[in-house]
C-alpha cells in the first residue's frame, strides 16, 4: 500500500501541475493573439492618418495648380479626396480606441470640412475668372494656411498618440511571448523532470522488491519450504503492482507510445497514442504497426517512410521529424513528431522498438501565423519605402521646377542691382524686396528638402576633425552683415587653447547659423547674442547661443521642435517656415550629438549644442585660411575667349547672356539642345562649355560623355548648370566628370568665380598640349583616347 502511494501520489500532483501549466500556456497563447491583432489594428490607423494627410495634401497642391493653369487635370486629387475624406475619417473615428487619439479626430473633422470648403471657394473664384482673388488665395497665407496647419497639427498630434498606444502594446507583446516561451519550456521540462522520477520510481521499487525475492529464494534452499508458497504470491503481486506502475506511468506522460516486437507487430499502445490513431489497445495489439500508425508527408501527401521499419532494419533509432500527418482510423488528420528507438535484451540483440510521437498542430499553426505577420509587417515596410522613394522623386521634380523660375528672377534682380546707370531710390526698394523674396523662398525650398532626405535616411554626412575657432569664426563672418543691419551685438569667445570637433563642416555651419539667425531674428532692438563655449561632459563641448529676446514659455519649450510650429509667430513680420529647428535638431543627432534649450519669459533663451570633441589633425588647416575665390580684374586688351552656354529656357540663357555681357573678355556662344551643344563644342572648340543637366534630346550627363569620348574636345573643361539641386543629383554629376556643378537661382559672383577658375584651367590644359606638341609628344587627350 505504501509503495502503491508512493508512485501514485506523485502522478496526482504531476497531472495537476501538468494541468495547470496547460492551462497558463493557453491563457498566454489568448494574450499573444490579444497583443498582435491591437498591433495590426492601431499600425492600420497611423497608415490610414499618414494617407489621409497626403490626400489632402495632394488636393491642395491640385487646387492649386489648377487656380493658377486652369488646366483641369489638376483637380483629380481634389475630386478624388472631395468623394471620400468624410467617409475615411467617420472610420477612423470609429477605429480608434485611444480617447485622447479620438478626441484629435473630432477636432479634424469640421477643420478638414473647411479646408475642403476653401478649395471649393478657391476653385469656383477661377472659374468664374476672378484672378485677383485666385492670386491672393493661392499666396499660401490667409484662412487655407492656418488650416493646413492646424490640419497637420491634429494630424500629427493624432499620429503621436497612435505610435506611443503602438510601442506600448508591442512592449506588452514581446512580453507575453516571453511569457508564453517559458510556460512552454517550463511545461517541457517539468514532463521531463516527472518521467525521470517517475522511472526512478520503479527502478528503486523494482529493485527492492527483487531484493525481497532473493531472499525468498535462499530461504527456499535452506529448507523454508512452507513460505515458498507465500514467496510466489508475493512474486506476483510485485509483479502486478509493477505492471500497474508501468500502465500508470505510460497513461500519465505526455507523448503518445507504441511499442512492438522485432517483427513490428504492436506489443502495447498507451491512451493518448489510443486516442491520435483511433485504434484500442485490444484491437491494435498484434497488428503490424503499419495498419496502426499511417503517415503521410506534410508537402506531398505521399506515404512517408514507417520509422519502426527503419529502426529495426539498421539497429538505431530515427531522429525526431515534424513534417508528417498521422491519418488516424475515422480519417481525422493531425501533424506529428516522432521519434522511435530500439529496443535490446540483455545479450544487446532487439527484441522491438518503442515509437514515441505528439500532436504539433497547434504548434504548427501559432508558427504560421507568426510567419503571416512578419510578411505583413515586411509588405508594410516594403510599401513604405516605395512611398518614402516617391516622396523623394516628387521633391527633387517640384525642387527643379521651382528653382527654374526662381533662377531667372533673382538673376535678372541682381543685375538690376548692380546694373548701370543704378537704379533709382523707389527701383532699388523694389529690386530689395524682390531679392529678398526670392532668396527667402530658396531658403524654404532647401529645408524642406532637407527635412525631406534626413526623414527618408538618406542624406549624406562627411565627418571630419574641425578647428572649432575656425568654424566659429567663419559663422561670424557671415552672420555679421545681418547683425549691424538689425542693430545687435553679437560677441563670439576668443580661444586661448584650440578646440576640435568631430562633424561634417558644412551641416554644424548650418545649425550654427541657424541658431544665430533667430537669435537675431527674435531679438529686441539694440539687443545681444553671445556665443560661448563651455566643456559639456567627457568627450564633448557646449556651444551656447544667447540672446536677451522675449524668452518662451514652458508651453511652447514643449512645442519647439514640431515641423511647421512657429509657435504663434505666423502672424509676425519676420519670415520663417518652423522646419528650421527641426533640421538642427536631426542633423546633430545625426552627427552624435545633442540640442537644447533653457528660456524664461522676459529675459531671453539660450539654444545649446553638445559636439564630440577629437583629436587635433595632423595636417589642420589653418582658421586664417579663406576658402574664397580671387577674382583678378579684367582688362579691355583681354584675351577674348569662348563660352559655350547649352540651354533650353529663353529666360536661363537671356540672364546668362546679360551676365557674361559685363566680361569683355568672354565671347558667348550657345546651343538649345544636347545634340546641337555637342556638335558646336566640335566645330567651335570653345575654352569652357556651360551646360544644363536636363536638355531636349540627349541629357546634359550623356551630351558630357560624348565630349570626353571625343580627343578633340575631351580637354575641356565642363560646367554644370542645373535647377537639380538634390545631394545626390550633385553628387551623380561631379562623379560623371563636370569640372564643377552649380545650382539654380543663379548667384552672380559664383559663376563669375566658377568661370575665372574653368578659364584658368583651360588656359593651363592649352599651354600643356601646346608644350607636348613642341616636344613630339601626344596629347593627353589622345593618349586618353587611346
Amino acid at each position: 500500500m505504501n509503495a502503491t502511494y508512493r508512485i501514485v501520489a506523485p502522478l496526482a500532483g504531476a497531472s495537476l501541475l501538468a494541468t495547470l501549466v496547460a492551462a497558463l500556456s493557453f491563457w498566454a497563447f489568448s494574450q499573444v493573439e490579444t497583443s498582435n491583432a491591437t498591433r495590426t489594428h492601431i499600425y492600420d490607423l497611423v497608415l490610414r492618418a499618414h494617407a489621409l494627410l497626403s490626400e489632402i495634401k495632394d488636393a491642395e497642391t491640385g487646387q492649386r495648380g489648377y487656380s493658377l493653369t486652369g488646366d483641369k487635370a489638376f483637380l483629380e486629387p481634389y475630386l478624388a479626396v472631395r468623394e471620400g475624406v468624410g467617409a475615411n475619417l467617420e472610420q477612423m473615428r470609429q477605429r480608434t480606441l485611444d480617447d485622447a487619439a479620438g478626441a484629435h479626430l473630432d477636432a479634424l473633422v469640421p477643420l478638414v470640412s473647411a479646408k475642403m470648403e476653401e478649395m471649393s471657394r478657391v476653385i469656383e473664384l477661377r472659374r468664374n475668372l476672378k484672378m485677383t482673388a485666385v492670386l491672393a488665395a493661392a499666396g499660401g497665407s490667409g484662412d487655407g494656411r492656418r488650416l493646413m496647419d492646424s490640419i497637420r497639427a491634429e494630424t500629427a498630434a493624432y499620429i503621436q498618440i497612435e505610435n506611443d498606444l503602438l510601442r506600448r502594446v508591442d512592449v506588452e507583446f514581446q512580453s507575453r511571448m516571453r511569457r508564453l516561451f517559458a510556460f512552454i519550456i517550463a511545461a517541457s521540462l517539468l514532463a521531463f523532470l516527472f518521467a525521470l522520477a517517475f522511472a526512478y520510481l520503479i527502478h528503486r521499487d523494482t529493485k527492492h522488491r527483487l531484493g525481497a525475492l532473493l531472499h525468498a529464494e535462499t530461504q527456499r534452499l535452506l529448507g523454508v519450504h512452507e513460505d515458498t508458497n507465500r514467496q510466489l504470491e508475493q512474486t506476483n503481486v510485485i509483479l502486478h503492482i509493477s505492471e500497474q506502475k508501468l500502465a500508470v506511468t505510460l497513461d500519465s506522460i505526455g507523448e503518445a507510445v507504441i511499442a512492438t516486437d522485432a517483427g513490428g507487430r504492436v506489443m502495447l499502445l498507451n491512451p493518448l497514442a489510443e486516442r491520435l490513431t483511433g485504434w484500442t489497445r485490444v484491437a491494435a495489439v498484434g497488428r503490424p504497426v503499419g495498419d496502426i500508425f499511417h503517415i503521410v508527408d506534410a508537402t506531398t501527401r505521399l506515404p512517408a517512410a514507417d520509422p519502426v521499419k527503419e529502426t529495426l532494419a539498421h539497429n538505431t533509432g530515427t531522429s525526431l521529424t515534424n513534417h508528417t500527418i498521422l491519418i488516424a482510423r475515422d480519417g481525422g488528420e493531425c501533424h506529428i513528431a516522432d521519434n522511435c528507438a530500439p529496443i535490446r535484451d540483455r545479450e544487446d540483440a532487439v527484441v522491438g522498438a518503442v515509437l514515441v510521437f505528439r500532436d504539433v498542430t497547434e504548434r504548427n499553426r501559432m508558427d504560421r501565423a507568426l510567419q503571416e505577420k512578419n510578411a505583413e509587417y515586411e509588405n508594410a515596410r516594403s510599401r513604405a519605402e516605395k512611398a518614402s522613394l516617391a516622396k523623394s522623386d516628387f521633391l527633387s521634380s517640384m525642387s527643379h521646377e521651382l528653382r527654374t523660375p526662381l533662377s531667372a528672377i533673382l538673376g535678372f534682380a541682381q543685375l538690376m542691382e548692380c546694373g548701370t546707370p543704378q537704379p533709382t531710390l523707389a527701383q532699388k526698394r523694389s529690386i530689395d524686396q524682390i531679392l529678398k523674396a526670392g532668396w527667402y523662398l530658396l531658403e524654404l525650398i532647401n529645408e524642406i528638402l532637407d527635412l525631406a532626405l534626413i526623414e527618408s535616411g538618406k542624406v549624406s554626412l562627411s565627418m571630419e576633425p574641425l578647428s572649432l575657432e575656425g568654424v566659429l569664426r567663419e559663422c561670424e563672418a557671415m552672420i555679421e552683415p545681418q547683425a549691424k543691419s538689425r542693430d545687435i551685438s553679437v560677441a563670439f569667445p576668443r580661444f586661448a587653447v584650440r578646440h576640435f570637433i568631430q562633424a561634417d563642416r558644412i551641416r554644424v555651419k548650418q545649425v550654427l547659423i541657424n541658431l544665430l539667425s533667430n537669435a537675431l531674428k527674435y531679438n529686441r532692438a539694440g539687443g545681444t547674442v553671445t556665443v560661448d563655449v563651455v566643456t559639456s561632459t567627457a568627450g564633448r563641448i557646449r556651444i551656447c547661443v544667447n540672446d536677451t529676446g522675449e524668452g518662451l514659455s514652458a508651453e511652447k519649450l514643449a512645442q519647439l521642435f514640431q515641423p511647421f510650429n512657429r509657435l504663434g509667430k505666423e502672424a509676425g513680420g519676420e519670415e520663417g517656415t518652423g522646419i528650421g529647428l527641426v533640421v538642427c535638431k536631426r542633423l546633430i543627432e545625426l552627427m552624435g550629438g545633442e540640442i537644447g534649450v533653457e528660456s524664461a519669459v522676459g529675459k531671453g533663451s539660450m539654444f545649446w549644442i553638445d559636439v564630440n570633441l577629437t583629436a587635433e589633425p595632423r595636417l589642420a588647416a589653418s582658421p586664417e585660411e579663406s576658402t574664397a575665390v580671387a577674382r583678378a580684374p579684367v582688362h579691355a586688351d583681354a584675351q577674348l575667349r569662348t563660352l559655350l552656354y547649352v540651354e533650353d529656357n529663353p529666360a536661363n540663357l537671356m540672364l546668362v547672356e546679360d551676365i557674361v555681357a559685363r566680361r569683355p573678355d568672354i565671347r558667348l556662344v550657345s546651343a538649345a539642345d544636347g545634340i546641337s551643344g555637342v556638335e558646336m563644342a566640335r566645330t567651335r572648340l570653345p575654352d569652357v562649355v556651360l551646360m544644363d543637366v536636363n536638355l531636349p534630346g540627349i541629357s546634359g550627363l550623356q551630351a558630357l560623355q560624348i565630349l570626353a569620348a571625343n580627343p578633340a574636345t575631351a580637354h575641356i573643361p565642363v560646367v554644370a548648370l542645373s535647377a537639380n539641386a538634390m545631394p545626390r543629383d550633385i553628387e551623380k554629376g561631379l562623379t560623371a566628370g563636370f569640372f564643377r556643378y552649380l545650382t539654380k537661382p543663379i548667384m552672380v559672383d559664383e559663376l563669375l568665380a566658377t568661370l575665372d577658375v574653368a578659364l584658368e584651367y583651360a588656359q593651363t590644359e592649352a599651354a600643356r598640349a601646346n608644350s607636348r606638341k613642341k616636344a613630339g609628344m601626344p596629347a593627353a587627350s589622345e593618349v586618353s583616347a587611346a
